[in-house]
């Protein structure tokens, strides 16, 4: 999307993919980047969660790779030709929702309304486990999955990463609601919705106003969770560096997709599925989430029947 601003020009997205994190939204960020009328210079910038924040308002682990001052942020999209559609896929926008629909509203103005704000949202127990089993894939989670979601350990470690929030960004009805009354026009998918790809996809390119690209990769598995069988070899594939930043926005396009299948791929082979403890699964789902399922339910008007029907481990 293109702005003027006193005899200057510049770039801002005009695709916002914001999450939930471990729900499909690098699923649906390769899905766009794959079409030649798409720009996504860097995945998960993270500006409009937050912009101008000090550090001590930014988790530590994170503080470095997000994009906090406007400038920056339109120096992301400065070289992007202006018949590009740009796209921002940052989950932070959803787990830090005020800020965010604040900030989207301060820098688009009137032209908020012409944003295409997307979501995918997972059953909350399975997205709280797998959010889990990304930080154990990759070296940043030592607690055992109880252990991890107890109080006292999220609140001891929240202001190093917001991820270890487990429960707490699962919770979804009161961030789409505010997405949902700040842009009406959003499109929300539900990670069950990938089963069918094709029509996902479809869906998806003509929601933002693009003709389905046919032959594109639908078939990856990203950014898989699991337990590591070599902790050196995913931790360097999947951590984070500016260099490698930097190494990968300098490569075409078409190699920065390559790029995503390799690490996928590759991940994919060296980790182990582990799935969470069914009785656990049960009793967080009625007792932590099932109000905030129902509510969301009539919300977005789709059945979340499937996300409340868990296996009770019966004692003999």
């Amino acid at each position: 999307m293109r702005f003027e601003d006193d005899n200057t020009s510049y770039n801002l997205p005009d695709i916002f993919l914001v999450g939930a994190a471990k729900s499909g939204t690098t699923t649906l960020a390769y899905y766009i980047q794959q079409h030649p009328d798409v720009a996504m210079p860097r995945k998960e910038p993270g500006f409009m969660a937050y912009y101008d924040k000090p550090d001590d308002q930014v988790p530590s682990r994170i503080r470095d790779r997000q994009v906090r001052s406007y400038d920056a942020y339109k120096r992301l999209y400065q070289d992007i030709p202006p018949d590009k559609i740009i796209c921002d896929a940052s989950v932070a926008n959803l787990s830090k929702y005020e800020d965010s629909i604040h900030n989207l509203k301060e820098f688009y103005g009137d032209r908020a309304r012409d944003l295409k704000i997307v979501a995918i949202l997972r059953q909350p127990v399975d997205r709280s486990f797998s959010h889990y089993m990304m930080l154990v894939k990759n070296g940043y989670e030592e607690l055992d999955f109880e252990e991890a979601i107890k109080e006292e350990n999220v609140s001891k470690r929240i202001s190093i990463a917001n991820g270890y929030n487990y429960l707490g960004n699962s919770l979804y009805y009161e961030r789409v609601k505010a997405y949902m009354e700040a842009f009406p026009q959003m499109k929300i998918y539900l990670t069950d919705d990938l089963k069918d790809s094709k029509s996902l996809a479809k869906d998806l390119f003509e929601y933002v106003g693009l003709e389905y690209p046919e032959g594109i990769n639908l078939k990856m598995k990203l950014n898989p969770s699991g337990m590591p069988k070599r902790r050196g070899l995913i931790k360097a594939l999947n951590g984070y560096s500016e260099t490698k930043e930097r190494l990968k926005r300098a490569l075409p396009e078409s190699w920065q997709s390559k790029l995503v299948e390799f690490k996928s791929a590759v991940t994919e082979k060296n980790v182990v599925k582990v799935k969470v403890d069914p009785e656990l699964k049960h009793r967080l789902t009625h007792e932590y989430f099932k109000e905030d399922i129902q509510k969301l339910q009539s919300l977005i008007g789709r059945d979340l029947d499937t996300w409340l029907k868990t296996e009770r481990v019966v004692s003999p």
